[in-house]
């Protein structure tokens, strides 16, 4: 299970992460002169010495530059760190504390979520809130919750200013590490906007293209894919026969945007919040900034809306629009309905389908394809999609999947691309069987399988490059099909 600088589990005879006890330390104690340098190796363990605890920008900044420098070490950080701080500490990058700031407050001074307090037995006390901080973290990052545990808490403030400095200004350096398997996320506070899945799918929308001469602003729903709640149900049985000139966009927050065609990915598919009807001011700020992004280049010939008033914002983007303020129901979409049809909208459906392939296609692997050259066929329940005729994606129910024509195009780039020893029994590629991938590789990518220089399948990568430094056995590669045997 990754998480975000290190994987989680057994690296060099330790469990990662873990606070170790100085009554039981295994390392050979450093002499008073390499206590004096910032950092001291020893094996396959960087010791952090002399680092500004004191400051957490410089804190996140040194253990940046550390972590960079020695991508398949553990980093040991002496003697700082209560148990509320475990979480930030880890995920920036920290493998390995002590319990050396916890035996210093001796057995009067008893930790708590809001600070220290006098008590009695603290010492006790302590190593029982130590234990249960660390089965927290350990839980949480077997069911995929870590992040939500470091937001949660950051109680003190230099948790909470090492977080929000490290989402804010290190997410070149987060990007690095990022991790696509989907996964449930809710985001319950204001540091949810700033999540690096959230920023990395924001950023990751800002170019794909308009797909309809006509716009269309509605809500989000508790429901996911959004196309399968009660209110867009409501919404597509008054609006329905001019689909093919309007482009769909759902607003919501943490995303910002959702267009239609991506709402079954991730992370549109899996995230959660909670449903108030108000949105913070920094809320509002993302979306209007993402949106004047978004939307810079698109000219519409009409833009409509039914939305809430707390997100109306970004109609002043807008030269003119009209719509409904008010949230999804029977009433509000047949009054938006008369105010489309009094436009008489008229669209090429097969023309958005292309280009809401292209927009997948930009938005799951990163290459740019041009519209006209793209169209379906249907095979039975599923949709084959072609470029210049050639199969490259199957599209079912259930997701899409790669097929031989999308591998060749991503290995004539060098993108997504794992190469592998030969072919093997069963649905996994283990890491003994990886000669290397390419630098995009990270975790939950859909990637192709190459051979002696051709493509031979695909898969779901479970790792990138920086994992592999590490990683020697373990699934490198999950629900491998090899095209040959493909039905």
């Amino acid at each position: 299970m990754r998480y975000l600088a290190r994987r989680y589990g057994e690296f060099f005879g330790f469990k990662i992460p873990s606070v170790l006890s100085i009554d039981q330390f295994p390392f050979d104690h450093q002499t008073l002169e390499t206590r004096k340098d910032l950092i001291f190796q020893t094996g396959n363990i960087v010791f952090l010495n002399r680092i500004n605890k004191l400051n957490a920008r410089e804190f996140i900044r040194t253990v940046m530059e550390v972590r960079t420098r020695y991508p398949n070490k553990l980093i040991y950080l002496p003697a700082f760190g209560l148990p509320n701080d475990y979480p930030i500490l880890f995920y920036a990058g920290i493998d390995l504390l002590d319990d050396s700031s916890i035996r210093l407050l001796g057995d009067n001074n008893c930790l708590s979520e809001f600070g220290v307090y006098r008590g009695s037995d603290c010492l006790t006390k302590n190593e029982e809130q130590k234990v249960r901080v660390l089965d927290l973290i350990n839980l949480s990052l077997e069911n995929g919750k870590f992040r939500e545990i470091v937001e949660t808490h950051s109680f003190s403030n230099f948790s909470k200013e090492a977080l929000r400095i490290l989402d804010m200004e290190f997410y070149q350096y987060i990007d690095g590490f990022m991790d696509y398997r989907p996964k449930k996320i809710v985001a319950a506070n204001v540091e949810g906007i700033y999540r690096p899945e959230i920023v990395n799918y924001r950023e990751r929308i800002k170019g794909l293209r308009q797909t309809a001469e006509n716009l269309l602003l509605i809500p989000c729903s508790a429901i996911k894919p959004y196309s399968q709640s009660k209110t867009h149900r409501i919404l597509h049985s008054f609006v329905h026969s001019s689909q093919g000139g309007i482009q769909e966009v759902i607003v919501t927050s943490p995303l910002g945007l959702v267009p239609r065609e991506l709402e079954s990915f991730f992370p549109p598919m899996y995230y959660d919040i909670p449903v108030t009807g108000y949105w913070f001011e920094e809320e509002r700020k993302v979306l209007y900034d993402l949106s004047k992004e978004y939307f810079l280049r698109k000219k519409y010939a009409n833009v409509f809306y039914l939305l809430p008033q707390q997100e109306g914002d970004i109609l002043g983007l807008f030269e003119n629009t009209e719509g409904v303020t008010g949230s999804i129901n029977f009433e509000n979409s047949e009054k938006l309905s008369k105010i489309i049809d009094s436009h008489k909208i008229q669209g090429d459906k097969r023309k958005k389908e292309s280009i809401e392939i292209a927009n997948v296609l930009k938005f799951m692997f990163d290459i740019d394809l041009e519209p006209e050259h793209l169209k379906q066929r249907k095979e039975g329940n599923r949709r084959i999609i072609l470029l210049n005729d050639l199969p490259i994606l199957r599209r079912t129910m259930s997701g899409i999947k790669m097929m031989k024509g999308l591998g060749d195009v991503l290995l004539s780039k060098g993108m997504r691309v794992v190469e592998t020893e030969g072919i093997f029994k069963g649905d996994n590629l283990f890491i003994p069987g990886i000669k290397g991938v390419s630098e995009d590789v990270k975790p939950g990518m859909e990637v192709a399988l190459v051979k002696d220089g051709s493509v031979i399948g695909r898969g779901m990568s479970q790792v990138s490059g920086l994992d592999l430094l590490m990683e020697k056995r373990g699934i490198g590669v999950n629900d491998v099909t090899y095209f040959n045997h493909e039905d």
